[in-house]
């Protein structure tokens, strides 16, 4: 039996053993498969080296294209070259190598069109990066500056200097009213990242840059800052409104240079104590500070010990109030150009020159003082001043004239025949230590509501001619010292005075030793307590009539009255009434020889026994006394 045999179909035995394929059919699938593979890797790499092909071309073409900076372009017809826009700080144009149309302007500048053409680029304001083309107001700022409403500000800036003794220490940079205005504080080149008015600093030189808000004001900003040794100021404070500046750099004791080049303030009115005890500054220059409106200049100088020039800008000053202690202890302050001072509304003048003690002249003939009401210690302690016209002074209105000349010791004359008393209530030490005066004419002066006069005259001691008849005394309580080592004096007229008010004689007429008679037959004494050395050491006076002197106050104090009148006669205190502790050395070292008239034997008994002076009771002749130096001190 033949066996059959299938040569064409796979045995189904085979073909489906376990599920699986064929050995013949595996091979098949392994061939097509690999085929498959080859052709995606070639397209693959064709894919790769044709994106290279093309970026090579694009990078060639492009290494060979024309770039055109900022406000320029490259014509459309000229591939070649780049042209200028034809419309300045056009930032980017385009068109033909003859016509080109600007499309935008650059940084910190607008366009300007017309019919929708930009025509121009005109400048934003200053600090404007970018600006509005209709109201050019800012609408950002470039760097440094702040967008505030649509306006760019710039901080104000300071630079300063402060030094620092051996050791590290806290140091104030402005005054604490000023913290909440820093924006910025540079310290030595190093940004501080807190804002604060102190810092703490080594020993040596700091550089310090402040920062400020633009609403800026100046009172106080370097108050007590005592280590603060130079400073000046940026451009942005040129030309700013500032109402006062009082205070600015008071008690920089440390300040050397201060530049006030870019200070340009205008409008300011109150200077008080701009400078107060800058006591290490020597020179000042404030010709860019505009005072045309200053109202008040009160201490603006004070204590400046080592300042000897300043510089004012050539300006009229017509609304100036007040310059009390303007220049007070200017101690080294040599000249004062003072020519652009109207001065017709200054209402005091209170130490305004006090311890100028440099100056050896001062032009102030200009001055009108019509509305001035204090005068005192005006040029007091001036003393290397040689010389001063006031004879323009209008004093109608002075209430108050102490000191006005005390010690200007250098001075031989003062023109004060012009000088009214009309409102004056007080003139103590008005003269006192013009020890080189040498004659005062006081006719036209008219005092009716003086009151005190104490040291008015006290050591003027060259003064040889004093002419008093224009005082009114009426109110004068006190003449304590008045004439006090008026040592030049022979003579002496007071025969005008009204002293029905008087509580005070003490030493009034101590040590006028060339004084050889004194009428006094005028005074009332009715009120006076006190009367000790009256007339102590009036060495060449030979005689005194005190008959009229009259007291309601049974104790007054007579002690040291008479002691030291060395020539002295004759005596008339026929009025006087002594008491225990009122009288101690009421004639001691007196000359042997001379009379006292006494009230009555009580008084009688209280005169010595030594120097055989006569004592006589009023209206009697009687007893001659010996050993008035013997007295008891309880009754001298």
């Amino acid at each position: 039996m033949e066996a059959n045999i299938n040569t064409d179909k796979e045995s189904p035995e085979f073909s489906n053993f376990d599920g699986m394929s064929s050995p013949l059919e595996n091979g098949k699938e392994e061939i097509k498969g690999s085929k498959l593979l080859n052709l995606k890797l070639i397209i693959i790499i064709s894919v790769i080296i044709l994106s290279i092909i093309l970026l090579i071309v694009l990078i060639l073409v492009l290494s060979n294209k024309v770039e055109c900076e900022s406000g320029y372009y490259l014509p459309k017809d000229d591939k070649s070259n780049c042209q200028k826009c034809s419309v300045d700080n056009c930032d980017k144009c385009s068109g033909t190598k003859d016509s080109n149309i600007c499309s935008s302007c650059i940084s910190k500048f607008f366009p300007i069109k017309e019919d929708n053409i930009l025509k121009s680029c005109n400048p934003c304001n200053e600090g404007c990066l970018h600006c509005n083309q209709e109201t050019h107001e800012c609408l950002s700022c470039d760097g440094g500056y702040k967008l505030r409403n649509g306006i760019c500000y710039l901080s104000y800036s300071i630079k300063a200097k402060y030094y620092v003794g051996s050791s590290s220490k806290d140091v104030r940079i402005i005054n604490s009213n000023f913290k909440k205005k820093i924006e910025g504080v540079i310290i030595d080149g190093q940004i501080q990242t807190k804002k604060d008015i102190y810092y703490k600093l080594n020993s040596g030189e700091h550089t310090v840059y402040i920062l400020l808000d633009m609403n800026i004001t100046c009172e106080n900003m370097f108050d007590l800052c005592s280590e603060l040794t130079e400073i000046s100021f940026s451009p942005l404070f040129n030309n700013i409104e500032i109402k006062s500046v009082k205070y600015m750099f008071g008690q920089c004791s440390s300040l050397t240079s201060i530049d006030l080049t870019n200070f340009k303030i205008k409008n300011v009115t109150i200077l008080d104590s701009m400078f107060f005890r800058c006591t290490s500054l020597i020179n000042i220059n404030i010709t860019n500070i505009d005072i045309s409106k200053a109202t008040s200049m009160k201490s603006m100088f004070e204590d400046c010990k080592k300042l000897q020039t300043i510089e004012f800008p050539n300006v009229k000053i017509k609304e100036l109030q007040n310059m009390e202690l303007m220049f007070a202890s200017c101690n080294s302050l040599k000249s004062l150009d003072l020519s652009n001072f109207d001065t017709k509304q200054v209402t005091t003048f209170y130490f305004s020159f006090y311890g100028c003690n440099s100056l050896t002249s001062l032009n102030i003939s200009h001055f009108d003082t019509s509305n001035a009401m204090d005068l005192g210690y005006m040029f007091g302690e001036s003393y290397s001043l040689r010389s001063i016209d006031v004879s323009n002074f209008d004093t109608k209105k002075v209430k108050y004239m102490n000191a006005i000349f005390s010690g200007c010791s250098s001075l031989t004359s003062i023109n004060v025949s012009n000088f009214r008393g009309d409102n004056l209530l007080e003139f103590r030490m008005g003269f006192d230590g013009c020890k080189n005066l040498i004659s005062l004419d006081f006719s036209k002066f008219n005092t009716p509501n003086l009151q005190i006069m104490d040291k008015l005259f006290y050591e003027c001691e060259s003064l040889i001619s004093l002419n008093l008849s224009g005082f009114d005394t009426k109110n004068v309580t006190s003449m304590r010292e008045t004439f006090l080592g008026c040592a030049s004096l022979t003579s002496l007229d007071v025969s005008n005075f009204d002293t029905s008010k008087l509580t005070n004689l003490k030493k009034t007429f101590f040590a006028c030793y060339s004084l050889t008679s004194l009428n006094l037959s005028n005074f009332n004494t009715q009120n006076v307590v006190n009367m000790e050395s009256a007339f102590q050491k009036c060495e060449n006076l030979t005689s005194i009539d005190l008959s009229n002197f009259k007291f309601d106050n049974p104790k007054v104090s007579f002690n040291y009255s008479f002691y030291g009148c060395i020539n002295l006669k004759y005596i008339d205190i026929s009025n006087f009434d002594f008491f225990p502790n009122t009288t101690y050395y009421l004639f001691f070292e007196l000359p042997p020889g001379g009379t006292i008239i006494v009230k009555d034997e009580i008084a009688k008994n209280k005169i010595g026994y030594e120097n055989y002076w006569e004592v006589k009771i009023k209206n009697k002749t009687e007893g001659v006394y010996n050993n008035i130096n013997s007295m008891k001190n309880y009754y001298y």
